[in-house]
């Protein structure tokens, strides 16, 4: 029987070096797949950081607090499980056999109570590494948010102290990208498709995402510029006649 490697503490950084090792074994997978779970809100707490928004800061945190954000493995959804290792060209480990990728433990866990495969790839975000232009999904954080806050609402499950840490990181970092997309001034052709798609999902799943005043506000502040912009119509007309209803000017 194989040794299984220990499931080490796994940061953002630790999980990017995971990422770039897997890009190697396959290009494809992070495309085809889209990060969740723990990895996926410590992407979120890192883009709130590294953008410092004055509407939606990354929340303060303390020592003890920081801790609990460690993952302990880089999980993804779309891949089942048991054909993981054939995708990452790798043999898994141990009994129960895992895989490890670069000293990380990868993993495909089954869909959860709100997050599904289908979901998650729909409204992923496609993100690209400048440093070696890779490029790989991670899920909304308008859906992982709603899945955390699914998990808080059982209270039969397993009360874990980071689920409720990562709610609040997630809806700031929804409301973010929201605002982030819309106020990008020379949007390339996915852009307006991606902002229509995440606020029909606010819509669906998470109303009070698209119900805050400050992202109504600056949501309208673009409203004209949108306007103008011929692959915009259908997201134009979304926030005239749906989104910015709600806005109390």
């Amino acid at each position: 029987m194989a040794e299984i490697k220990p499931r080490g503490d796994v940061d953002w950084e630790k999980a990017k070096i995971a990422l770039e090792a897997i890009q190697k074994l396959n290009p494809a997978f992070t495309l085809d797949n889209s990060i969740i779970g723990g990895a996926a809100a410590w992407f979120y707490k890192s883009l709130l950081q590294k953008e410092n928004d004055p509407d939606f800061p990354c929340p303060n945190y303390s020592g003890d607090e920081e801790k609990v954000w460690l993952s302990r493995d880089l999980d993804f959804i779309g891949t089942r499980r048991d054909k993981l290792a054939e995708e990452l060209q790798t043999q898994a480990e141990g009994d129960p056999a895992v895989v490890v990728i670069a000293g990380v433990w990868v993993d495909t866990p089954n869909e959860g109570l709100f997050l599904t495969s289908d979901r998650a790839a729909k409204t992923a975000l496609e993100i690209r590494n400048p440093s070696t232009q890779s490029t790989f999904k991670v899920a909304s954080p308008t859906l992982l948010y709603r899945e955390k806050k699914e998990l808080l609402q059982h209270k039969e499950l397993k009360d874990r102290p980071q689920d409720r840490l990562h709610l609040g990181a997630l809806e700031r970092a929804a409301k973010l990208v929201l605002c982030k997309l819309a106020e990008e001034s020379s949007p390339n052709e996915k852009q307006p498709r991606l902002l229509f798609k995440l606020l029909k999902e606010a819509q669906e799943i998470a109303p009070e995402i698209i119900e805050d005043q400050q992202v109504l506000r600056r949501l309208a502040r673009q409203l004209d510029r949108i306007g103008k912009d011929p692959n915009s119509k259908a997201l134009f007309h979304l926030l005239q006649k749906q989104i910015l209803t709600k806005w109390e000017k």
